[in-house]
């Protein structure tokens, strides 16, 4: 069986209760197949990276399976602007969607989501001005990750609502057409390593240790000797060979560990 997410935001809970802890969240227009069953609550997996978590039952809205192939396939077109406002066709209902989203290009203003229909009217697409030193995969990338500075930290988000660091890089990077995992520690197995911080260029990803080594925190290297990430809130910081340089707090708020490229 499957699903996808008509609604802004679905949570996804370790534990058939919203008491649980929140793992992830899925975005308007993201897939997902149900592996298990409680009352309440459905266990799914997400299309993009396999994650698994919790959701309120009374939130699937079902993908046939036949369906399901093709919509995966389907080229998306992925929400840049911070909110898209979008409207049920039945009941004439607005409602914004985060940036992140992402769905197949509406045609004629009619977009269908398994057994929903909506109306969207896309915003007119402009050319990006080239930035000088940057490829367009990553001018694109820096601008789309810009559009979350402020944003709240939240363990298990991935909208400007609240996001937590995995979770901003996973975004950010589906922006620009690269699936990454959603938890740090598996995002550090892709791409190939950056030997030192002085040959890091924007779009590459910088990996933190805690004190026993593990892989707690991520970042996007967004320019010579700085870093955007979510710690507290998204953040630009400075980083060098000893990790990231809190200026407010005046120290070092985590320990680099590697940095991989992930744009060719």
């Amino acid at each position: 069986m499957y699903g996808i997410v008509n609604i802004a935001i679905v949570s996804l809970r370790a534990e058939p209760t919203h008491r649980a802890e929140l793992v992830t969240q899925m975005l308007f227009g993201e897939a997902y197949s149900i592996v298990e069953e409680a009352p309440g609550w459905l266990k799914v997996r997400t299309a993009d990276c396999g994650y698994e978590g919790w959701m309120d039952r009374r939130l699937h809205n079902p993908l046939h399976e036949k369906d399901a192939d093709d919509y995966l396939r389907a080229d998306k077109y992925v929400v840049s602007d911070y909110l898209l406002f979008i409207q049920t066709f039945d009941t004439r209902i607005t409602f914004p969607i985060y940036i992140g989203s992402s769905f197949p290009r509406p045609k004629d203003g009619i977009l269908i989501l398994g057994n929903s229909i909506f109306t969207v009217e896309l915003p007119e697409e402009k050319p990006l001005a080239p930035v000088v030193g940057l490829s367009p995969k990553q001018a694109k990338l820096m601008r789309f990750a810009a559009a979350y500075l402020q944003a709240p930290y939240l363990w298990g988000g991935r909208s400007p609502a609240g996001i937590d660091c995995s979770g901003f890089a996973q975004i950010a990077f589906k922006s620009i057409g690269i699936a990454l995992p959603r938890d740090a520690s598996q995002q550090v197995l892709c791409g190939s390593t950056v030997d030192f911080v002085e040959e890091s260029r924007p779009g590459d990803l910088a990996f933190f240790e805690n004190e026993n080594g593990d892989i707690t925190h991520v970042g996007i290297v967004c320019g010579p000797r700085k870093i955007i990430h979510a710690s507290a809130k998204v953040r630009i910081d400075t980083l060098d060979s000893t990790g990231i340089f809190c200026e407010e707090e005046k120290s070092y708020s985590h320990t680099l560990r590697i940095i991989k490229r992930m744009i060719d």
